[in-house]
């Protein structure tokens, strides 16, 4: 999910957080046992989208998605889709 401010990333964060605590509820586990793994990875700069993705086993990626749609290759290949796609789902999300 794109963010525009510090406020919009600690909402992303808590939801991203949120969504651990349910899992570990569903899957008998303990809320305390959620401690997400965030990794920061990419350039930030002006032209740039920054973002916060969760991938696989848990873990938060920071990230930016250039200004040709792209994500770092590390997170890509995390989430098994390239940045194209993120976009592609977030218009379709946003169109419903």
């Amino acid at each position: 999910m794109e963010f525009e401010n510090a406020m919009a990333l600690i909402d992303i964060l808590r939801g991203y957080i949120r969504q651990s605590e349910l899992e570990a509820e569903r899957e008998g586990r303990g809320v305390r046992s959620v401690n997400p793994d965030v990794r920061v990875v990419g350039t930030f700069t002006e032209g740039s989208a920054p973002m916060a993705l969760k991938g696989g086993g848990g873990v938060i990626w920071l990230t930016t998605l250039d200004m040709n749609g792209r994500l770092p290759e590390v997170v890509e290949e995390d989430l098994g889709m390239s940045g194209e796609e993120i976009v592609e789902l977030s218009i379709a999300e946003e169109g419903l």
